[in-house]
């Protein structure tokens, strides 16, 4: 009998995710960079709160095209200055489908 792979396995699936990631955030580590400073500017702009839309948004004002950012996309909220709020929205962009995107809160700058 053959023996297949096991293709349940969350620890190996949250590895490959983090690689990927990684290796998506690395190739476009510049536009990464400016979707991280277009969300915290939104986030400090608007109630402390954004989502993948709103950078997409303040992006393409800016005149950057946010699918350029493509896997990479998926780092934007990475970095430690973010908490996931428990809450998504739909989507407005018309290739998301509507489908639910998170909502994140930036960190409160610690105090001095």
């Amino acid at each position: 009998m053959n023996e297949q792979p096991n293709i349940f396995d969350f620890a190996e699936a949250k590895r490959l995710k983090e690689r990927g990631m990684a290796t998506a955030a690395k190739s476009r580590n510049e536009l990464l960079n400016v979707a991280r400073e277009c969300a915290i500017w939104y986030a400090k702009e608007f109630h402390g709160t954004c989502s993948a839309d709103d950078v997409a948004k303040v992006m393409n004002y800016r005149g950057y095209n946010y699918s350029d950012l493509g896997n990479a996309a998926g780092s934007i909220f990475k970095a430690s200055d973010w908490n996931f709020t428990g809450s998504y929205v739909k989507s407005k962009k018309v290739s998301a489908h509507a489908r639910d995107i998170k909502v994140w809160r930036l960190k409160e700058d610690p105090p001095c």
